[in-house]
C-alpha cells in the first residue's frame, strides 16, 4: 500500500468544485477517481477541467465502485443524511459538507450510521 486514498465526490456546486480542484491537485495522498452530479452539462465540463477524472450523473456508480475508499458528499443539503448513509452502507469513509441536515435527529441518525 502506498498510503494513497481513492475519492469519489458528488454534487459540484460551488462548494464541491472547490473540494474536487483540492482533491484533483493539491492534497498529495489523495486521488480524486470519481466526480457525480446530476447535471451532465456540469461534470462533463468539471471533468475536462480536471483532466479527465472519470464521470456519471448517477451517485450509485461511485458507491458502486470497489477501487474508491471514500466519498466526499457535497451535494445539496436535503441529499447529504441520506448520501451519507448510502456511503457509509457501501463501505466508504465519508466525508460530508455542512450541514449534514436540517434536522438535529437526522443529523445524528446519520452520524451513527456512518460511525458503525
Amino acid at each position: 500500500m502506498d498510503g494513497r486514498v481513492r475519492v469519489g465526490l458528488v454534487g459540484l456546486g460551488r462548494m464541491g468544485h472547490f473540494h474536487a480542484t483540492n482533491l484533483a491537485g493539491r492534497i498529495p495522498l489523495a486521488d480524486l477517481v470519481r466526480i457525480v452530479d446530476a447535471n451532465e452539462g456540469v461534470v462533463r465540463e468539471v471533468s475536462e477541467e480536471l483532466r479527465g477524472v472519470d464521470w456519471s450523473t448517477d451517485y450509485a456508480d461511485l458507491l458502486d465502485d470497489p477501487g474508491i475508499e471514500a466519498v466526499v458528499v457535497a451535494s445539496p443539503t436535503r441529499l447529504h443524511a441520506d448520501m451519507v448513509e448510502a456511503a457509509a452502507g457501501a463501505g466508504k469513509h465519508v466525508f460530508c459538507e455542512k450541514p449534514i441536515s436540517l434536522e438535529m435527529g437526522r443529523t445524528y441518525e446519520a452520524i451513527e450510521t456512518a460511525r458503525v
